[in-house]
């Protein structure tokens, strides 16, 4: 704004005759601005309610299904011996429990050594005298690694490569033993040390690590297992008979498992496909239209929407929109050559044309704001709101995209930015050409599927439900048909009996011949071939397991390291048999192993096992800790029942949300009348105290949803759908039925008539002594209650739903006309700016006039003066 000095011949307070003049345009502009201010505060308030009550509507999804109700709890008769909790598929009654093992992590405690050791103690120092050796950590699940120590091998050092090993190891330097343990429990968690050769297993003994136990035997057995006649040949021999035998056992295994897997899925797809083919034979569809139907059957209705079918049944999927409207869809064959459509719309009639494709070279501009530009075919360049600019030195300005006397208009208070020449680089793009034939055989996904749908629906004469019932049951059918074709084997070549294509093979062959029942036929003979693959599976796994030590040389490809590998594993087995019938290898009998194992539990008389104490069965969770022994007499009870409570608490949460939110509504839709206030202007809040202002302005705020329409929707759609009836078993109940109502307008707090109380809920003073026919229904026949509030909750959350769909005014998921407000305040924006700029020009009218008047005075002043000074001489 200029600096204006006024007044200064006339006498006159100019600025105040002007502001006076103009006082009309300051309260246009005032107003609007109020207004868009009021508008902001109820887009606020309507935010903070629509996030309140889109969360209520979440919550009330799980409230539909029934599972959400099941709830479970037990009661164990010996707590002592294990812990029990319940999910809701665990089945109401009594089950007996043994536990035979719990699960325990491998422990080993050291015998004791010298009183002068410290974690810098040498194996020297501790008496080993042997060379190089080697101890050996094997795993339960058969993993090992090799440590070398030598006699400068120190405590510590040999402790922190058992830490890298995988185990847990310390030195107790009070109690002069070195600890060592698996990681966790189980078997497979299990570990051994034992000696890689005799020196190793010396060293261990001077470790005072060197023990005997079942796991530390069974990993020297499972080396000499392999010893044979003991020579080098002998024992290579066997190694290697062991690998073949190890490698056969594997592709076996992989192949039987790969069998058994396609044809379990073949079930199912087998199952589909005569489903499938018997839809299609009744539908009066020909086979060209059944390969359509099929692909848009698995389709979105949106997929379909923004595709085209051309006349040969392939499916153009979106590419690209024009500026004009006008759609880009492109299909890809086998051969991954695309081709092109491309749609025009006119007077809402859509027509189709083939298009071509090709690459055009043109300029983009990165400009200082960090934003692109590109260059389009009048060499004008476009922002990414579309937005048009031309080039103006080393500036892009924004123009309205007219010439005028051969140059580009300026947009008034449009944008210019800057660029720098090393900016603009040339860059590539796809451009669409339309041919002229128009396709008339091509139609939109959506119109392709509809007609054949009809021409279907004619056929079977079938309702609008039961056409409706037939595609859902179709597209699933096909779901299943498609993902098993399309999978591919990754183990069988195609030529495997049970490959996937020889089971498809088949299926298309059996159902050729005999229809469902053909399939049927074929499917009977699936439980032999599962059966057989078994056993296979079984002997395999057998062979594997008992040369599981050889598993890592087994994987290895032929060549020097896997030689190497074998070498240095027969030299293992001979150091096997050397430390098993050594005499002069000491064991340290003060120290002592206690081996990994699984845990092992029978519940009604089946046993599991588990490398934990925890185990999920049929809904319970069951935590292991004491043995009980087998057998009746020693087994412990499980009583599962209806958690009559939870499902008390459950409904009892909902209706405590509900009340939550309706009274915050009943409150606002009731807020008293704020008429009268205005939101204040600067000037006015300069006229008032804080603490005015912000009551002030709270006094609006609270009132802005006051007899709000949308408001008024949503409290009635709630409230109707609370007290509306829901049928069970063929007869309407209400919440009454169960004790649960209102207060009635006449003894409710205010703005709380649509609360609902629980009659006997002990935390709520105004129903508390009334009697509690909610847990009584709950105890006496639960389903009845939870079938009830599944409807009541499906009722309510519809409600919601459908005020929170979509239109013109509101976006999904909100309650109110959230896109009309924010129109309304773009609209506001556009109208301040206007009345501003009106108010501006006629300030700048007046002041210009009085700066006129101002300048006559100034001169009659200087002309009086001057005859004044002449009379006066």
């Amino acid at each position: 704004m200029p600096i204006r000095i006024t007044g200064l011949n006339s006498g006159l307070d100019t600025e105040a005759i002007i502001s006076a003049l103009v006082s009309s345009y300051s309260y246009k502009t005032n107003k609007y601005k109020k207004a868009q201010t009021k508008l902001s505060w109820k887009q606020d308030a309507w935010k903070t309610l629509n996030t309140k009550v889109y969360s209520f509507y979440t919550s009330l999804d799980s409230l539909r299904f029934s599972k959400n109700y099941n709830l479970k709890s037990t009661k164990v008769s010996d707590s002592t011996k294990a812990t029990v909790t319940a999910s809701s598929s665990a089945p109401n009654g009594t089950q007996k429990l043994n536990i035979l093992k719990v699960a325990q992590a491998g422990y080993l405690t050291g015998g004791k050594l010298d009183d002068s050791t410290t974690t810098g103690t040498t194996l020297a120092e501790l008496g080993y005298t042997g060379g190089n050796g080697t101890i050996t950590l094997t795993k339960g699940d058969g993993t090992k690694k090799n440590i070398e120590v030598s006699q400068g091998t120190t405590v510590n050092s040999f402790i922190n490569s058992l830490k890298e090993a995988g185990v847990n190891a310390s030195y107790d330097d009070i109690n002069k033993r070195i600890f060592v343990s698996s990681k966790d429990t189980g078997k497979d968690n299990d570990f051994t040390l034992t000696g890689g050769n005799v020196d190793g297993a010396n060293a261990l003994t001077k470790l005072g690590l060197n023990v005997k136990s079942d796991a530390t035997d069974a990993t020297y057995k499972t080396y000499m297992q392999y010893y044979g006649d003991g020579t080098q040949s002998g024992i290579t021999a066997k190694v290697n008979e062991a690998i073949k035998a190890y490698q056969d056992a594997q592709t076996a295994y992989k192949t039987a498992d790969a069998k058994n897997s396609n044809i379990s899925a073949g079930y199912g797809y087998a199952s589909a496909y005569a489903a499938m083919k018997d839809a299609f034979a009744k539908s009066g569809l020909s086979e060209a239209e059944q390969d359509q139907m099929v692909k848009l059957v698995q389709m979105s209705a949106t997929d379909r929407a923004q595709s085209v079918m051309d006349s040969n049944g392939n499916i153009y999927k979106t590419e690209k929109t024009n500026d004009d409207g006008s759609v880009i869809y492109s299909y890809t064959d086998a051969s991954g050559n695309k081709s092109y459509i491309q749609s025009e719309t006119t007077d809402s009639v859509t027509k189709y044309y083939t298009a071509t494709a090709s690459e055009v070279k043109y300029n983009k501009i990165t400009a200082s704001d960090g934003n692109e530009y590109s260059e389009d075919e009048n060499g004008l360049y476009v922002d990414k709101e579309g937005k048009k600019y031309f080039v103006d030195g080393n500036n892009l300005v924004e123009t309205t995209g007219r010439k005028v006397n051969g140059s580009w208009e300026k947009t008034a208070d449009g944008k210019t930015v800057a660029f720098e020449a090393s900016k603009k680089e040339e860059a590539t793009k796809t451009v669409y050409t339309k041919d002229s034939n128009e396709l008339s055989n091509a139609k939109s996904g959506t119109t392709a599927y509809t007609d054949l749908a009809k021409k279907a629906q004619d056929e079977m004469k079938l309702s609008d439900e039961d056409m409706s019932s037939y595609l859902s049951t179709l597209a699933t059918n096909v779901g299943t048909v498609n993902t098993y074709e399309n999978t591919a084997d990754t183990t069988l070549e195609d030529s495997n009996e049970y490959s996937r294509k020889s089971i498809i093979d088949k299926v298309h062959t059996a159902y050729a011949k005999n229809a469902a029942q053909g399939v049927t036929d074929l499917t009977n003979t699936f439980a032999a071939a599962i059966a057989t693959n078994k056993t296979t599976m079984n002997t395999s796994q057998k062979t594997m397991d008992n040369n599981q030590v050889l598993a890592d040389i087994a994987a290895m490809e032929n060549g020097t390291e896997k030689d190497a590998a074998i070498a240095s594993f027969v030299k293992q087995v001979q150091s096997a048999h050397d430390i098993a019938n050594n005499t002069s290898i000491e064991y340290n009998t003060d120290a002592k192993k206690i081996d990994g194992c699984d845990a092992e539990i029978t519940l009604n008389g089946i046993q599991y096992t588990g490398s934990t104490n925890n185990f999920s069965v049929n809904g319970l969770n069951i935590t292991a800790q004491v043995v009980t022994g087998d057998g009746d007499a020693n087994a412990i009870s499980i009583t599962t029942s209806t958690d009559t409570q939870g499902i008390y608490d459950k409904i009892k949460d909902f209706l405590s949300q509900y009340n939550s939110l309706i009274n915050e509504i009943t409150s606002l839709y009731n807020a008293d009348s704020a008429k009268g206030y205005e939101p204040l202007t600067d000037d006015e809040k300069d006229e008032m105290s804080d603490t005015e202002v912000e009551k002030w302005e709270q006094k609006i705020k609270d009132s802005l949803l006051r007899r709000d329409d949308n408001l008024e929707s949503l409290m009635s759609a709630m409230t109707s759908a609370m007290s509306g009836a829901v049928e069970v078993n063929g007869k309407k109940m209400y919440l009454s039925n169960f004790g649960i109502k209102t207060l009635g307008y006449l003894n409710a707090p205010k703005n709380q008539q649509n609360a609902y109380h629980i009659d006997g809920d002990e935390d709520d003073a105004n129903s508390s002594g009334n009697a509690d026919k909610l847990m009584t229904a709950i105890t006496s026949d639960p389903d009845t209650v939870i079938d009830f509030m599944q409807g009541l909750a499906s009722n309510l959350y519809n409600s919601v739903h459908k005020k929170m769909q979509t239109s013109s005014l509101s976006s999904i998921y909100t309650v109110y006309n959230d896109k009309e407000m924010a129109s309304e305040y773009s609209d506001y924006t556009d109208l301040i700016k206007k009345w501003e700029e009106k108010l501006q020009d006629k300030e700048d009218y007046y002041y210009k006039k009085f700066s006129s008047m101002e300048t006559a005075l100034s001169k009659l002043n200087s002309q009086t003066s001057s005859l004044s000074g002449l009379f006066g001489s």
